[in-house]
């Protein structure tokens, strides 16, 4: 082949990957609006199921892989890319001759038909039978720990017994079983199948080649990143920085002395399906109330022992936040703070009690969002006011332990009669002394409810340690001023530094010292809270969007500080990317809901995975802002260029964390769901987001990416699919993943 036909031939193949590439991306972010609007099985039969897209992708790899082979770049870059098709072979093997289904096994009858999802079945070489279904749940709650099915697996004349949970699948003859739903009363349970003997294997091959040539990218002392590394333009030192209401009503509400409201705070109540101190349910509830952990001076414990003891002051009190104009019409108020009584007309009744039942008949009403949060707040209020949401009083009955508040209507009657006494009539004795105002009393009878509880719940209750852990994180209520002052700090820093890169100017030596001080007060608070947090939940907090926001913080400081004596725009960039994160972790609560985690979520592969992107996700807002910088500084092409170097470096380990981040989670997947890839809104998005990033690491054979100015536009329009992935998922998209 003469020179210019093979120069035309890798114009063609360079072409067909990478406009390839981009109408993969406009066909993903397609089907997943499809998906929202008309459903998973239309989103799987137009898209992720058909020919059309398993042949463009099958074009992209073969053209993307000879022109890989043709561009004669190193070992390590060949092996990256190697990994990738790897993959894609292992995903094509997997669609093409895998079999996923669902069988639905009832107690003590075998069966061996499997349900695929277009309603066709197959038969499994050999019968099931549910023996037993189990849920077992966290000690002394109802919070689900784990789903388990016993089975028993029938072949002609021998049988064998299985086992199924959450994160545990049961394996026989090349079939994979999942937990995927249950139906306890019919004694049945629903199972994920999977038959894939060879799709797996060659994509875990995909995956392990893949984790290789990522380290092996980033040591490669020829290889691009430290090249960025030892580049000229990071020498110098030149890139330095910085400097850095309340309503109230007239008549003051009774409420308990301060001290005595506090040591209610000790004792324990089933709350949010697990045991937690009085304390944590006071500020949830004052929270959700008021917006905030306290209100007019008064602690949470206050106000929450003012609701169950001085109803009558507290209904007429103005501390329940509306938003929605369109519900204080309904209210018939003008002020954002209401009272409880303001929900209630004297002869119309409950104001909000037509929207409710016409929502609860699906019909649609004015602000149907702002009217639920209100009823919920109502109904909240309520339950406290009555000690319907009271659950304090531990009952072990035939060995199961329960939580009741003292009017639940299902406490046990066989209940040995002092300990039935004392939960029906216990708060009431408490609310006789609170009348006479004798506190001493109350004191002493609030020790002796802790005993009670301490006796009654056993080994079941939670450490005292835990417990001053839990009263230790709730008093850490400064998270939101944390996010504040890092925010404006960034900022200000952001504008400051970009004004001494302009004028080639350092910061003194003096002032970075103070500004890193500040940062690892910043971050050793956040340890010491995302740890109480860890502690006392008894899970890595990662678990839902608050928890993961306050980790990519975490991480954003954490890098900061590794690396603001070598790149000191990571200072702004730092502070920046910790106050955001944490900003939106703080939208409407003050701190994140400690709750048991899902079951599906107790998997050592949880940690990795959320860490591992969260880690990519503070990279690439660091690259973000590396180009807010560099367009700011347009003028001034020597700033620029090194920017652009800085870029190059971080973006090499942010797709290459993000590439590792989304290999784990499908594997995580694997074990749980019995299927490494399910096209779920995130799992596209994530995808998207890696292939527009990994894009603009080809800079040889897309040119553009290499004029800086270019580069930094991109950096700035890209995080945008970033911002798609965590937040347009989460609020507007759904799905598995929606939670976090």
């Amino acid at each position: 082949m003469t020179h210019s036909g093979i120069y035309f031939f890798m114009k063609t193949l360079k072409s067909i990957s990478f406009v390839g590439l981009i109408l993969i991306l406009l066909v993903l972010a397609l089907a997943t609006v499809v998906e929202k609007v008309c459903g998973t099985d239309v989103a799987r039969l137009l898209v992720y199921d058909s020919w059309a897209f398993f042949a463009l992708w099958s074009l992209i790899a073969v053209a993307g892989f000879i022109y890989v082979l043709r561009s004669k770049m190193r070992l390590s870059s060949l092996l990256l890319h190697f990994a990738l098709l790897l993959i894609l072979i292992g995903a094509a093997v997997t669609w093409l001759f895998a079999e996923h289904g669902k069988i639905r096994l009832e107690q003590g009858k075998t069966m061996n038909i499997c349900t695929m999802n277009d309603s066709t079945t197959f038969e499994l070489p050999f019968s099931m039978a549910l023996k037993e279904f189990k849920i077992d749940y966290y000690p002394g709650t109802s919070a689900p720990m784990d789903f388990i099915s016993v089975l028993e697996v029938v072949e002609g004349n021998e049988s064998m017994q299985g086992q199924v949970s959450m994160n545990q699948i049961f394996s026989h003859k090349g079939y994979r079983f999942c937990q995927n739903g249950y139906e306890p009363e019919h004694d049945v349970t629903i199972l994920s199948v999977s038959h894939d003997p060879w799709g797996i294997g060659i994509t875990y091959a995909g995956y392990a080649l893949l984790l290789f040539s990522c380290l092996w990218l980033l040591i490669d002392r020829d290889g691009r990143f430290r090249q960025l590394l030892r580049s000229q333009l990071l020498k110098g030192g030149a890139l330095v920085l910085f400097v850095l209401v309340s309503l109230s009503s007239n008549a003051a509400p009774r409420v308990l002395p301060k001290d005595v409201a506090e040591r209610m705070g000790d004792i324990v109540i089933l709350h949010n399906d697990r045991m937690s101190t009085f304390e944590t349910f006071a500020r949830d509830f004052t929270k959700k109330l008021c917006g905030r952990n306290s209100y007019n001076g008064y602690s949470a414990m206050q106000v929450v022992t003012g609701w169950m003891f001085y109803y009558d002051d507290w209904k007429r009190e103005p501390m329940i936040k509306i938003k929605s104009g369109e519900v204080r019409r309904m209210l018939k108020t003008d002020g954002k703070m209401v009272s409880l009584a303001d929900f209630i007309s004297p002869t119309e009744g409950y104001l909000l009690d037509s929207e409710i039942k016409q929502l609860m008949h699906g019909a649609s009403v004015a602000d149907a969002k702002g009217v639920q949060k209100a009823d919920e707040k109502f109904q909240i209020a309520t339950m406290v006011a009555t000690g319907s949401a009271i659950k304090i009083f531990p009952v072990r009955c035939k060995g199961q332990l329960s939580w009741y508040s003292q009017v639940s209507q299902d406490i046990p009657e066989d209940i040995e009669e002092n300990k039935w006494i004392f939960v029906n009539k216990g708060l009431n004795y408490l609310n006789e002394l609170v009348v006479k105002q004798d506190w001493t009393n109350c004191s002493e009878f609030i020790d002796k409810f802790k005993a009670y509880q301490e006796k009654e719940a056993a080994t079941d209750m939670p450490s005292a340690g835990k417990l001053r852990a839990e009263k230790c994180f709730n008093s850490l209520d400064y998270t939101f001023y944390i996010g504040i002052a890092s925010l404006l700090i960034g900022i200000a820093v952001f504008f400051y530094s970009t004004r001494l890169v302009a004028k080639g100017k350092t910061l003194a030596n003096r002032l970075y010292w103070s500004l890193y001080i500040i940062g690892v007060g910043f971050f050793i608070f956040l340890s010491v809270y995302l740890g109480l947090l860890w502690y006392v939940a008894e899970h890595i907090p990662m678990s839902n969007g608050p928890e993961t926001m306050l980790m990519m913080s975490w991480i954003s400081l954490l890098m900061m500080l590794c690396f603001a004596r070598r790149f000191m725009l990571c200072l702004p960039f730092g502070f920046l990317v910790s106050g955001l994160t944490i900003m939106v972790a703080m939208m409407g609560d003050t701190n994140p809901a400690i709750t048991p985690l899902m079951p599906v979520l107790q998997s050592p592969l949880l940690s990795i995975h959320v860490a591992v992107i969260m880690m990519a996700y503070a990279l690439l807002a660091f690259l973000m802002f590396n180009g807010v910088m560099a367009l700011s500084l347009r003028r001034h092409e020597e700033q620029v260029k090194r920017l652009y170097v800085i870029g190059q470096m971080l973006l090499v380990p942010a797709v290459l964390l993000l590439a590792i981040g989304i290999f784990v989670g499908a594997i995580w997947a694997n074990v749980s769901w019995g299927t490494y890839w399910s096209w779920d809104p995130k799992e596209t998005w994530a995808l998207i987001t890696f292939i527009v990033y990994a894009m603009s690491l080809h800079t040889k054979s897309l040119s553009a990416f290499s004029r800086p100015m270019f580069f930094h536009v991109f950096c700035v329009c890209a995080f945008l699919s970033v911002l798609i992935t965590y937040f347009g998922v989460n609020f507007l998209l759904g799905g598995m993943h929606s939670y976090a």
